[in-house]
């Protein structure tokens, strides 16, 4: 049976990186499954041009002068941080698993530099990343609950459509930037071992 359906795999079985993996990985999941979700993840971003394009009018009126999709954001910079958080946990996971394709068995200190890698590029992708897409996803989403829904989060001291210039960073780029790196954290995916 392949790893991927038997459940149970004897531990005379299993190499030292597996062995220290699976009690001193902060993330216990394999990192196929974390690349996987960094590649949902950044597919998430990319929902964040066609939600800006959507807005509804009496929203684009009031808070836009333009076409919002290719505003520069706050939220949008929010949300191309935690698709760079997704990108690097992506590099980080998919070298840990070629490193780990090469050579299956590595010595103990490498074992340990592999997890502290592996966790590592697990922190930038499921706190960096998550925070950044899902803070600024929202903020960009509000306007879909109307007027009264984006004056209730400027009343709390929350900006949703703050305009960035400093940055030249629209809801458009984001979601092109998330796509791009969702598709490559899956194709990375399929590529990865599962242990």
């Amino acid at each position: 049976m392949s790893g991927d359906t038997d459940p149970f795999v004897e531990p005379g079985e299993r190499t030292r990186y597996d062995l220290l993996r699976s009690k001193h990985a902060i993330v216990p999941l394999s990192v196929r499954t974390k690349l996987r979700a960094c590649g949902l993840l950044a597919l998430l971003a990319a929902l964040v041009g066609p939600i800006a394009a959507t807005l509804p009018a009496p929203v684009r009126e009031a808070y836009f002068a333009g076409n919002p999709a290719t505003t520069r954001l706050g939220a949008a910079v929010a949300v191309l941080v935690g698709v760079a958080g997704l990108t690097a946990a992506t590099v980080g996971l998919s070298t840990v698993a070629l490193y780990l394709d090469r050579r299956p068995d590595p010595s103990e200190e490498r074992a340990w530099n592999l997890i502290a890698a592996e966790d590592a590029a697990s922190g930038l992708g499921f706190v960096t990343g998550t925070l950044g897409v899902v803070s600024g996803g929202a903020l960009i989403a509000s306007g879909h609950w109307g007027t009264a829904a984006v004056r209730r989060l400027i009343g709390w001291g929350i900006e949703p459509y703050l305009v960035y210039e400093p940055v030249p960073v629209t809801p458009h780029l984001a979601a092109v930037a998330g796509l791009v790196v969702g598709l490559g954290a899956l194709a990375s995916s399929a590529y990865a071992d599962s242990p």
